[in-house]
């Protein structure tokens, strides 16, 4: 528990306050996020870098797993972000975004870390940028955006790691890959699609994408910092672009990339060009990367099904069943 300052001294104005999603399957979240409220306040009158001094602070309205807040303060603007479940996610994004920044990839500077009402914070460099989804959308991107982008994730995985999963106490949750794809989480997210008959063999047999991406992995069992949600809602339209809201992930690059190309096509395109960008300099074993692709598809359709999200379902159960013979080919190209 935060201690209650012995004198307010500095004024918070609150310009909004926190989204809150209505689905069962977030009301945790939602009831996280105005719990946190209070902790905040007290958090900004009695940090060294914000008392005695106004600060607004607006609550950005998308996403899902974190509260994100935006500071201004005396006019330097900054970001707060409070993961509302696993406590290890915000000194792991911290952890990412440093990594990435020491091989070159544009990525908001942190602060500082620590903790609010019990739960770790990260604040960091406040990029004045649009996301480039909405820019994506207003027909106002560059037509080569997505290569782009390919290559940005393929500079991210130079920054070599060990171990595989979560970052928990600065340590790796497994050691293998192998370990890391028989995990709980995983496997039920596999059974929920399953039950639901969501996918079928059809778009392409679970069990021997798992045996392909166990084999790929032991001949490459190297890891690395993957966002593990790289696409155009996390990514700032800057020049060049600019990385933002991981779900940190030590994991092999094939299954970050999948999951990347899984995001665009859930959205109506076929992620050629992001693939095209990410191997322009390295070979590509196409049957690692479908089964990368399927794998992603198990791991987001369960969560998904319960949104609603059935467009982006149809979308990949679509692609998946007209690429299915791609499993069984193991063609590497250049």
């Amino acid at each position: 528990m935060i201690e209650k300052p012995e004198r307010e001294t500095s004024m918070i104005t609150f310009k909004n306050q926190p989204k809150l999603s209505g689905f069962d399957i977030d009301k945790r979240a939602d009831e996280l996020r105005v719990t946190l409220i209070p902790y905040i306040k007290e958090f900004l009158e009695t940090d060294d870098l914000f008392k005695d001094k106004e600060v607004n602070i607006e609550f950005s309205h998308t996403g899902v797993s974190s509260l994100v807040g935006f500071l201004e303060v005396e006019g330097e603007k900054y970001v707060l972000k409070i993961p509302l479940f696993n406590s290890s996610y915000a000194g792991s994004e911290a952890l990412f975004l440093k990594t990435w920044e020491s091989v070159g990839v544009p990525v908001p500077h942190v602060y500082k870390e620590g903790t609010i009402g019990g739960r770790t914070y990260i604040l960091m460099e406040y990029v004045d940028a649009p996301i480039l989804l909405d820019v994506i959308k207003k027909g106002e991107a560059k037509k080569d955006v997505s290569v782009e982008l390919g290559k940005t994730l393929a500079q991210m995985h130079t920054s070599k790691a060990e171990g595989y999963g979560r970052v928990m106490e600065g340590k790796p949750q497994y050691k293998t890959f192998k370990e890391w794809i028989s995990d709980e989480d995983i496997q039920d997210r596999i059974a929920y699609v399953k039950e639901q008959n969501l996918l079928t063999d059809e778009h392409g047999s679970i069990d021997r994408t798992i045996d392909i991406l166990i084999e790929y992995a032991k001949d490459k069992d190297i890891s690395t910092y993957c966002h593990f949600d790289f696409g155009a809602s996390n990514i700032l339209a800057t020049e060049p672009p600019t990385v933002i809201d991981p779900n940190p992930m030590l994991n092999n690059g094939i299954i970050d990339i999948g999951r990347s190309m899984l995001l665009s096509i859930s959205g109506g395109s076929d992620g050629e060009q992001l693939k095209r960008g990410y191997f322009s300099e390295r070979g590509c074993d196409t049957q690692a990367l479908h089964a990368a692709i399927i794998l992603s598809a198990y791991w987001k359709f369960a969560y998904w099904h319960k949104k609603g999200k059935t467009e982006e379902i149809e979308n990949v159960r679509k692609y998946l069943a007209q690429t299915n013979h791609l499993l069984t080919s193991g063609i590497l190209y250049l």
